[in-house]
Parts: C-alpha cells; structure tokens; sequence
C-alpha cells in the first residue's frame, strides 16, 4: 500500500484527533454538570420532604391555655411570673388553596380569649424551597381587608381561590424568613437587621424582628418592631414567645 493509506490504517487523522477531542471535552462538559447538579438536586429532594413536614406540624389548631395558667415564657429574660403571662390565643393555621400566591399558602388567625374571640393577627404565610440557600423559605402578608377573608380555614379549597397579591400588603424579601430543620423542630428567623419598613399606617421607619419554631405539637412566635433609635414600636408578646400547644 502506498504511505497515506498505511497511516490510515495506522492512526488517525488529523481532523478525527479534533473530532475525538470534542467529543471527549463535551462528555467531560456533560459529566461535570451532573456531579456538580447532583448536590442540589439532592438538597430540593431533602427539602421537598422538609417542607412537607413543616407544613404537617404547622397545620391546625393551637393554643397557649398551659403557657397562661402557668406563667411559662422560656424565652423572657427574667423568672416565671403569672401575672405577666402572654394573652391567651387560639392560633388556627390551615393550607389552602391560593394559586396566585405561588409556593404552599397557610392562611392564619388569632382569636383571644376563646376561638371565637376578637382576633388578635391575621396573616397569610407562603412557603418554597431555596436550594441554593439550603431553606424552606417563608413569605408573609398582611391583608388588605381582613373581615373580607376571616375564617378562611373553614373553607381552605375555595374560600382564598381568587385572591391575588393585590389584596396584600408585602413585605420586602429581604424579610423573608429562611426555615431549617434544628433537630426535632424547624426555626425560622429573619436575619438580624435585614427587615426595614415603613408602617403604611404611621409611617414609621422600623426593623421588624420575627422568630417562628415549629415542632410537631407546638409553635413558638415572637416578633417586634425597632425604631432607628432603639425605641420599641412594638413588641408580641411583650417579652419571651407565645408557646403554642395543638388542640386535641
């Protein structure tokens, strides 16, 4: 045979050496993609489960009858005291179903004194996993017009169906709450001095502090208002948390 059908034969060409060079940097390519992707899908597999759990925990009814009657605050700076207990609140957390809100929706309400009493808080919360910041993340809304939406729980598959972001009030995302999972509960807190707003009402400049735990049988919540000056705007409960047990 002449020499080029030998090095035909041989080995290969020039232009198959590129041909082969491509093919094994594009498999190269395709297999760093899958091993550097395979964490993070992993991570929303875990926190599709976690959110799933949150949700299961969260959902119900509640109160703080025992927290009331025994003076209990683990959270406040000072000894037990019955005479400065929390109110006395029946929290209602129910999912529902509210398409235009995006993510999991919990509608909430607070009723004082008895689960029929005047509400204290009314609040829709939306939830959805953040991969990249390795967290359940939680959004909260103030509504608009609360009498419009009142029991909504009653009714949690159609009664918020038509409701839209219009019908509330946001916060910014950087108020946004990032949940994880502590052992036996979840704790979500916004992160310190993230929350600034001003009150739609009064116009007041403040930084919003808000801590949520979330065990299979209870709910702690705390949350305040902080002037730039450190002044207290408010501050639910006045000192410690409410330490909300299920209803049985």
């Amino acid at each position: 045979m002449s020499g080029p059908a030998r090095l035909w034969q041989t080995g290969p060409t020039q232009h198959s050496r590129r041909a082969d060079m491509r093919i094994s940097r594009l498999a190269m390519a395709t297999l760093a993609v899958t091993l550097l992707g395979a964490p993070l899908a992993g991570a929303e597999d875990r926190l599709d489960g976690e959110l799933a759990l949150l949700l299961d925990w969260l959902v119900g009814s509640f109160d703080n009858t025992r927290q009331v009657e025994h003076g209990e605050n683990f959270l406040r700076e000072g000894p037990v005291d019955a005479e400065r207990a929390p109110d006395l609140l029946f929290p209602v957390f129910a999912q529902v179903e509210a398409p235009a809100l995006g993510g999991q929706a919990v509608y909430l309400q607070w009723p004082m004194g008895s689960p029929e009493g005047q509400l204290q808080r009314q609040r829709i919360w939306v939830f959805e996993i953040d991969a990249s910041r390795n967290a359940v993340m939680m959004d909260f809304f103030t509504l608009r017009d609360p009498e419009r939406w009142r029991d909504a729980h009653l009714a949690p598959d159609t009664a918020l169906r038509e409701i839209t972001r219009d019908d509330l009030i946001p916060y910014p995302p950087a108020c946004r709450l990032p949940f994880r999972r502590h052992a036996d509960v979840f704790i979500g807190e916004i992160p310190a001095e993230a929350c600034r707003i001003v009150s739609q009402e009064t116009r007041t400049e403040m930084l919003i502090n808000a801590r949520v735990i979330v065990g299979a049988n209870q709910v702690w919540y705390d949350e305040s208002g902080v002037r730039p000056d450190g002044s207290v705007v408010f501050q639910v409960p006045a000192s410690g948390s409410y330490q909300f047990r299920r209803r049985e």
